[in-house]
């Protein structure tokens, strides 16, 4: 079971879009992605901004260059840690303890790790977000089950391909038989963000605001 962890922060004094356009921008050291563990998904409501990603040290690793996107911006905001609790299904502050077996998370965890480090690196991108949480879910599980290869980050999907035309065709697929009110758009996938903008996993869903 995918664990959802999420790092908010509100700009103070202003909106998003510089401290969005800095995370996009940002070249990350080799040793901090690989703490990342691969894509974060990025959004924004406002002057707020959302960072997910699929375990605890993977978000601490966004937290990181969260902070450090703030600083060489100039800005103000104190990021906080929280995790989804799929019982209570709300957000929660990371110390809150979820209930189960411990050793048996930790196995999970390694498993969901090892499982994104041999995931292969797209050349193009499929990035959907959806209404919820449950869709993403649903969607996510669909689509493996085609063969793709999929991240699932909280609400947000990425799905790879090889080449930008199967990216507009799966594309334009999803926007018809999705689920209503989801956005779907075609990025460049690592593969090729890795040449442009090297070593920047942060994958910004919903543009790069104002």
């Amino acid at each position: 079971m995918a664990e959802d962890w999420r790092v908010s922060v509100t700009v103070e004094g202003g909106g998003s879009g510089p401290l969005l356009r800095s995370l996009h921008e940002r070249e990350v050291r080799n040793e901090l992605r690989d703490e990342l563990g691969g894509r974060v998904a990025v959004s924004s409501d406002g002057p707020r901004i959302f960072l997910y990603a699929n375990t605890r040290r993977a978000a601490e690793a966004a937290e990181q260059q969260l902070r450090e996107a703030i600083a060489e911006r100039g800005l103000t905001g104190e990021p906080q840690l929280d995790r989804w609790h799929p019982i209570a299904e709300r957000w929660e502050p990371a110390e809150v303890p979820l209930p189960g077996d411990e050793a048996e998370r930790e196995v999970e965890e390694r498993l969901r790790e090892e499982a994104d480090a041999e995931t292969p690196v797209a050349e193009w991108e499929v990035r959907v977000e959806l209404p919820s949480h449950a869709d993403a879910v649903a969607l996510a599980g669909e689509l493996e089950e085609e063969g793709l290869s999929i991240v699932r980050r909280w609400r947000y999907l990425l799905v790879g391909t090889t080449t930008e035309e199967e990216a507009n065709a799966l594309a334009e697929r999803l926007r018809a038989e999705g689920p209503a009110g989801a956005k779907v758009q075609v990025e460049p996938g690592l593969g090729i963000v890795w040449e442009l903008m090297p070593r920047n996993p942060f994958a910004v869903f919903g543009g790069l605001g104002s």
